[in-house]
């Protein structure tokens, strides 16, 4: 099996740190930000794609389909994304998947 959850833990990691700091309204504003994070949203709802169900059933606690389901949303409605949706997953979403995707990892690659 390929192991993309590095790319996931990598593309979090990457959208908290573009976001530090920042305030939803200077987020809206900065184009280059809020670009960057919708890309790595891209990546992580690829890497979501690639999960094989078994994996899928075990780490039920993951919203996959909804994760799959962003990342579609961007690239078949790139001109409709709603920078609050996008503000909200990154702020509260995302981050309390970390310990579960490190879960996957580690016990992907043992």
């Amino acid at each position: 099996m390929e192991v993309s959850y590095p790319h996931i833990l990598d593309a979090i990691a990457e959208n908290s740190s573009y976001i530090s700091g920042m305030s939803y309204d200077a987020f809206c504003a900065d184009s280059r930000t809020l670009k960057a994070v919708v890309w790595n949203l891209v990546i992580i709802g690829e890497a979501a794609r690639l999960t094989p169900p078994e994996i899928e059933q075990v780490y039920r606690d993951v919203p996959w389909a909804q994760i799959r389901g962003m990342r579609n949303h961007i690239v078949h409605g790139y001109d409709q994304v709603d920078a609050e949706i996008v503000w909200n997953v990154v702020q509260t979403e995302l981050p309390v998947l970390i310990p579960t995707f490190e879960r996957i990892l580690r016990e992907a690659v043992e």
